[in-house]
């Protein structure tokens, strides 16, 4: 389906066999783009395989033949794929950092003139979580997040290029697809099989964040990749909802009729700010924001269907 008004474009994408990914393929499907899946496993995800609009390519971040063939003629590259990390410092720069750089480097001499990086609020680490300023992170994952932008926009700067970083926060949604995955944190899957057992459920008081639901944030890169003027920004992408875990697992309680009790564990946390994460950048330059509730209470029905 092409949507009037958008630039049909041919989009190479990793880690769209994922669940953040599988959603960003859907949003590029339904306006029309012709995406280059590139991917491990061609057949991981059944509603993708034979698509008219996807062309696959089989291989891993470190294979740069593959990466090259699939990189020739296209006008985009959007990086989702996330390796494994193991919490090792040179093992996380081996195997997310440098693929990543490497992707970029071969994406802006094979031509291709958009580029869009998903990072992670992690990349903040202990410093304010906004846009405008420094980051400072904490956390070996965190660290290959900031400096993967980093080369990302220095890349950008050296080949003339457009390049843009999306920041997710906690993302979460029912699979999009046939056969499509679920998001790999398990914390509301656990709480809805509580729920479901009517066991006591235990959590940190003030402890939350704001989430969003994935379908929102494939809004966002389907509207950078659409623009001819947004470059080298910085957006964060979660709701405007703080939530605690608490508020999650009482909400799954409500749901499901649980009989549930969900005890609070006072270590000094203090009481959050109502939005505590800044999502301004979004709100003001693309005009529009996101609330996950309703879709938080969709997801949690689901869930309660699966056989967990």
């Amino acid at each position: 389906m092409m949507q009037k008004g958008v630039k049909k474009m041919k989009v190479f994408v990793t880690g769209g066999t994922g669940f953040i990914g599988s959603y960003v393929v859907k949003e590029l499907l339904f306006h029309g783009h012709e995406v280059t899946l590139f991917a491990r496993n061609a057949s991981k995800v059944p509603g993708f395989v034979d698509h008219e609009q996807i062309r696959f390519i089989t291989g891993q971040m470190d294979d740069a033949s593959a990466i090259a063939k699939g990189l020739k003629g296209q006008d985009a590259c959007v990086h989702v794929a996330l390796s494994w990390l193991d919490g090792t410092a040179m093992k996380t720069l081996v195997n997310e950092t440098l693929p990543s750089v490497r992707l970029f480097q071969m994406a802006a001499e094979a031509g291709v003139k958009k580029i869009i990086y998903t990072s992670s609020i992690a990349s903040f680490g202990s410093a304010p979580n906004n846009d405008r300023g420094f980051i400072k992170p904490d956390t070996y994952y965190g660290a290959t997040k900031a400096a993967t932008e980093a080369y990302l926009m220095a890349i950008a700067s050296q080949y003339h290029i457009q390049a843009n970083i999306i920041r997710p926060g906690y993302t979460f949604g029912n699979p999009c697809v046939e056969g499509g995955p679920l998001y790999p944190d398990h914390k509301i899957i656990n709480m809805v099989k509580s729920a479901l057992a009517n066991e006591s459920m235990s959590f940190i008081k003030n402890d939350g964040t704001q989430f969003i639901w994935a379908g929102d944030l494939a809004k966002v890169y389907s509207t950078l990749l659409h623009s001819d003027e947004l470059d080298r920004g910085y957006y964060t992408a979660v709701s405007t909802e703080f939530r605690t875990w608490a508020q999650i697992a009482q909400m799954a309680v409500s749901l499901l009729g649980s009989q549930s009790q969900i005890i609070l564990e006072d270590k000094g946390r203090p009481e959050p700010e109502n939005m505590p994460i800044d999502v301004s950048q979004i709100k003001n330059i693309f005009g529009f924001s996101f609330k996950a509730d309703a879709y938080m209470k969709e997801h949690i029905q689901y869930l309660s269907t699966l056989e967990l």
